[in-house]
């Protein structure tokens, strides 16, 4: 599979859909050209240093070669942005978050974003706070 060098390539992916996995990001975008797919992989350096960012990517890049090509959506460009979480995961849980991954992020019907918060909204409700002393 080719991979995504271009600072352009990665900024046309991420207008496209976006699905949050255990591990990784998804980015995915449809093309219109008759092209193999496509991947290119982020890692930031706030997942770790240098030694950890190369084991993710390399790490990324192992499950990628793992699918077949059957799984891999044709005709599409995907980014993955790594998450820390990428080094201590099984490896077969990453392959299979990878596969689901791939199919959904180029489905309009899945859902995006966070869904419902995870906290209420603290500024519509304040907290009645005990004087002290």
């Amino acid at each position: 599979m080719d991979t995504l060098k271009k600072r352009s390539e990665f900024l046309a992916v991420a207008k496209g859909g976006r699905l949050g996995r255990r591990a990784f990001v998804v980015q995915g975008l449809k093309r219109t050209t008759d092209e193999a797919s496509r991947v290119g992989y982020t890692v930031t350096k706030k997942t770790g240093n240098s030694v950890m960012r190369s084991r993710i990517k390399r790490r990324l890049r192992a499950a990628v070669a793992e699918l077949c090509h059957a799984d891999i959506p044709q005709n599409a460009d995907f980014v993955l942005v790594a998450r820390g979480t990428a080094l201590t995961l099984p490896f077969q849980k990453l392959v299979a978050d990878l596969k689901s991954g791939f199919s959904q992020v180029l489905d309009p019907e899945t859902p995006r974003g966070r869904g419902k918060p995870r906290r209420g909204n603290r500024s519509s409700q304040p907290t009645p706070r005990s004087k002290q002393g």
